[in-house]
């Protein structure tokens, strides 16, 4: 069914500026302006994106405080890779969709390349596009019983060490069932979606996105009976610091850092999660990504 048409359409940018921006983005303002689309960035990317344009003309192009770009507008581009695209869900009002466009290497979450998407705008433009909706699941940090600390993350929260030749001990539970003790580098709390990032970098398993859990990967742990596990994400898990402790920070999709100390409680809730709205690919398969990003056949 024909959704409705986009009319404001946000501009989220890679941190680090990039000569494709040069091309793509006068082409891409300029062909959303002669549509009459608004379009809009955030103020404080407003001096770059004048040194993107070079001689061309930014008329017609605004600049929004992050309140308002975040809230306001009816589509979000995300030009960049999949932390671009991670940053913008983690800030933008769950209603507003999401476009991304992967300028980097990887690019396994964003569902479009920088050379295929152009093909896609005008259907997408006149409401003829899928979505896909994907959790943002919830973390805490508490002492004692009282919170200090609430976010979200999409690919993973990781409790690691920050003392090189140190061991960290910490306790991993589930609902009321104790998991086990575990000393190493620390543990990765993964999503389905980021399952393919550090997790599997650090031997967890592969998790399909349809699933609903979670994944628990320790990293380098000191006894070889503590495995990655996939476990439901109906009932909460809490991570507690042991003694002895040493210096602890538990990172956000690599982009929220907060240090943890000893009797702090990292509870994650998967039941207790924030919605995000992609737009979809059509002719993207999962598995064809899973081959092209990782090589696994090249004969397949």
């Amino acid at each position: 069914m024909k959704k409705p048409s986009f009319k404001i359409i946000g501009i989220t940018l890679k941190p680090n500026s990039t000569p494709e921006f040069y091309n793509l983005l006068p082409n891409l303002c300029a062909w959303l302006l002669r549509r009459k689309k608004q379009v809009v960035f955030r103020e404080e990317d407003k001096e770059r994106v004048h040194k993107f344009f070079k001689q061309k003309s930014t008329d017609g192009l605004e600049f929004w405080n992050s309140k308002n770009f975040h809230n306001k507008v009816d589509l979000m581009f995300s030009l960049g890779g999949d932390g671009t695209l991670i940053g913008a869900c983690r800030r933008i009002n769950t209603k507003i969709p999401v476009l991304g466009i992967n300028l980097g290497r990887l690019g396994f979450i964003t569902e479009f390349n920088k050379n295929e998407y152009f093909d896609r705008l005008t259907d997408i433009m006149e409401g003829k596009y899928e979505t896909t909706t994907k959790p943002l699941f919830h973390v805490s940090i508490s002492k004692k019983g009282e919170e200090h600390f609430s976010d979200y993350f999409f690919n993973d929260a990781v409790l690691a060490k920050n003392d090189i030749a140190r061991m960290i001990y910490l306790r991993a539970e589930m609902g009321h069932e104790h998991i086990y003790n575990l000393a190493g580098d620390g543990i990765i709390i993964s999503s389905p979606m980021g399952s393919t990032a550090y997790s599997m970098a650090a031997g967890g398993p592969i998790v399909h996105p349809d699933v609903k859990g979670l994944v628990l990967t320790p990293i380098c742990p000191h006894s070889l009976i503590h495995r990655p596990f996939v476990v439901p994400d109906t009932a909460p898990i809490q991570l507690k610091i042991l003694p002895p402790h040493h210096s602890v920070t538990l990172t956000l999709d690599g982009q929220v850092a907060i240090n943890v100390d000893e009797q702090d409680v990292v509870t994650i809730n998967g039941s207790k999660v924030k919605k995000i709205t992609l737009i979809k690919n059509p002719e993207r398969l999962y598995f064809e990504t899973i081959r092209d990003k990782f090589v696994f056949s090249k004969k397949d």
